[in-house]
């Protein structure tokens, strides 16, 4: 009995883990509007090629990056229900 209990500590150990951390590249749950074009469970990069109008409809923060790709520093923070005005060569990050 001892050596099963020893075996499945472990694996009960990763499956606790596993379920209390959540995963970056999930989706949104909801949806984003750029420009009036639905994107519905967003996630990952958007590139905002020109001045835009964008409206978070996610229940995530959705970071505006001040260059294409994700990879410039945040320069805004759209909180869930709030729409803004971003410029354009931005990107934005849900997830």
């Amino acid at each position: 009995m001892r050596r099963i209990s020893s075996a499945l500590a472990p694996l009960a150990a990763a499956g606790v883990l596993a379920l209390a951390v959540p995963g970056s590249a999930c989706a949104a749950n909801g949806f984003i509007v750029i420009d009036g074009v639905v994107h519905t469970s967003p996630s990952g990069c958007i590139e905002i090629p020109k001045l835009s109008s964008v409206f978070n409809v996610t229940d995530i923060p959705v970071k505006v990056h001040n260059v294409p790709g994700c990879v410039g520093g945040i320069v805004q923070i759209i909180p869930p229900g709030l729409a803004v005005q971003v410029p354009g060569t931005h990107s934005l990050f849900l997830g």
